[in-house]
């Protein structure tokens, strides 16, 4: 490993990261504080020693992943249906994730049943009428039961990823099959989300605050969306000054505050968050650390020796990160942060040509 490619482009990251302290908006204990946080990056580079050409360990994980996410929801199911009387919302808090986190990780599942559904062997120990019946399931359970829209994002991500990846070759009766059955899926999944109270009106919400963000901005009217395109904004302007160097691990709320003094009502309120993954990885590390972290990703997607079975899923499922991280900064959470630098770690394969 030490040999790869690969290797040297992990240590220049982490690098970059560990010098932060040397930037002089970086106070100590917010800077130690983010190097704690990043330490879930070392799942990577351990997962691509650990697993590399492993493919007994992966199936397991798969199976893992996917009975523990379905075993987590029926859970959260008898919780709020208050079926017993010790287990319920007045008896006990029980609380699993952030509202976005719990559709991410139940599409992750749903990524895993579908993939599984083209593989002759039963990787997950069901037969297909049984796996049918539970992806609906989870389909189901993310459109009712969940109010992130970045699980609505990661849903239509796996239904749109899988039907795309296998329906691209028609020579192959059963890719066209399964690729013209997610379509269907896919089409009563959208009816889902319209007719679901809970997912129409979130995302209805989302349209409206969209529309609205000038003028609750300028009424001081605060919404999720409408903050967000002002962190946007505000990074934006701050790129000219740290685009080249960056402002250093954990100094990005140092920097906006800086950037925002002089601003008035919903333009200055600090964040240490721009809700952008890219953005504040720009921000901190500088053109290099989006560079660096954004070849991480490139060389895992493009990997020469890989499964091109299990690369449906994983690319699949890295693709979910990749586009809700423009709404938020989900590679430095902490569960999803955890899962994708873990998921990266067991899916990826070094080489030691560049």
């Amino acid at each position: 490993y030490t040999q790869s490619v690969d290797f040297k482009i992990h240590a220049s990251f982490i690098v970059l990261l560990l010098i932060g302290f040397l930037y002089p908006l970086v106070e100590t204990k917010i800077y130690l504080n983010n190097i704690i946080s990043w330490r879930k990056f070392l799942l990577l580079p351990i997962g691509y020693i650990l697993f590399r050409n492993s493919q007994y360990i992966k199936d397991k994980a798969f199976k893992f992943i996917f009975y523990f996410i379905v075993a987590l929801t029926i859970l959260a199911m008898i919780y709020k249906s208050q079926l017993l009387f010790f287990f319920n919302e007045n008896t006990i808090k029980f609380h699993i994730g952030s509202s976005s986190s719990k559709g991410m990780f139940v599409s992750v599942a749903l990524a895993i049943g579908l993939w599984s559904f083209t593989q002759k062997e039963p990787v997950l120990g069901l037969t297909r009428l049984p796996l049918a019946l539970l992806t609906l399931y989870l389909m189901a359970y993310i459109v009712m039961f969940t109010s992130g829209r970045s699980g609505y994002i990661a849903m239509f991500i796996v239904l749109t990823s899988m039907s795309l990846i296998y329906i691209k070759n028609l020579k192959k009766i059963i890719a066209w099959k399964f690729g013209l059955g997610l379509i269907v899926v896919a089409t009563i999944t959208v009816a889902l989300l319209s007719v679901s109270k809970t997912s129409s009106d979130r995302i209805n919400l989302a349209i409206t605050e969209f529309k609205q963000s000038e003028q609750n901005s300028t009424k001081n009217i605060y919404t999720s969306v409408g903050q967000r395109l002002i962190f946007w904004k505000n990074t934006i302007d701050m790129l000219p000054q740290y685009f080249v160097f960056g402002v250093g691990t954990g100094g990005f709320q140092a920097a906006y505050t800086k950037q925002v003094l002089d601003k008035t009502g919903l333009d200055a309120l600090i964040t240490q968050d721009p809700h952008n993954q890219y953005l504040k990885i720009l921000i901190e590390q500088g053109v290099i650390g989006l560079l660096l972290y954004l070849s991480m990703i490139v060389r895992v997607l493009i990997q020469s020796n890989k499964d091109a079975s299990k690369f449906v899923l994983f690319s699949t499922v890295l693709y979910i990160w990749l586009i809700t991280s423009l709404f938020n900064a989900h590679f430095s959470t902490f569960m999803e942060g955890t899962f994708i630098w873990a998921w990266m770690g067991l899916m990826g394969s070094y080489s030691t040509k560049p």
